[in-house]
């Protein structure tokens, strides 16, 4: 269901300190964010998520679909204006 460059999994690990692997449960937040990412959606259909993780907290994903799957592209820990915006649909 989830998957992702291998390559890309251990740059984002290096570079923000997330592991696509440990994301998965983002998709089960009921408040989590979920947008487009036109800007960046030139050859395929992206879209964003911040949402609550075990691991990591509030983190934000970019992602799309390929076949029935949930392909990863890139991951960080949310920025505090990304925390704001979470936490005001409280």
């Amino acid at each position: 269901m989830f998957v992702w460059d291998e390559a890309k999994r251990r740059k984002v690990l290096a570079d923000h300190k997330v592991d696509f692997a440990l994301l998965t449960d983002i998709f089960e937040d009921p408040f989590a964010i979920y947008n487009d990412d036109l800007g960046h959606s030139e050859t395929e259909l992206r879209y964003t998520v911040v949402g609550m993780t075990a691991q990591y907290g509030l983190v934000f994903l970019v992602f799309s679909y390929v076949e029935e799957q949930i392909r990863f592209i890139t991951a960080r820990r949310a920025e505090n204006w990304m925390v704001k915006e979470y936490e005001r649909r409280f």
